[in-house]
């Protein structure tokens, strides 16, 4: 159970924060043609691309959620303050 648990946290990370890198590369081609284009029609993308980074950083933060739940399920994060180095040598550095 734990492992399908991790395994569907990783993989909801993985979906999350990958819609929210191709919101990013969207935006990033609204802006580019909208200073291509210039005027009226300039501003108006460029708040469109402004609405959508709001959704995009707020799907990446779900998406950070889901992989800290995964490290904090598995037991295996990198915030942990035991000497790896020592278990792995067998003598600290």
């Amino acid at each position: 159970m734990k492992k399908a648990l991790i395994y569907l946290f990783d993989n909801l990370f993985a979906i999350f924060v990958f819609i929210a890198v191709l919101i990013g590369a969207v935006v990033a081609f609204i802006f580019v043609v909208s200073f291509i284009a210039g005027g009226q029609t300039a501003t108006q993308m460029a708040i469109m691309g402004k609405k959508l980074l709001d959704y995009a950083i707020k799907i990446a933060a779900v998406g950070v959620l889901f992989g800290l739940f995964s490290f904090y399920t598995g037991g295996s994060h990198e915030l942990t303050l035991d000497n790896n180095e020592k278990k792995e040598t067998g003598k600290a550095a």
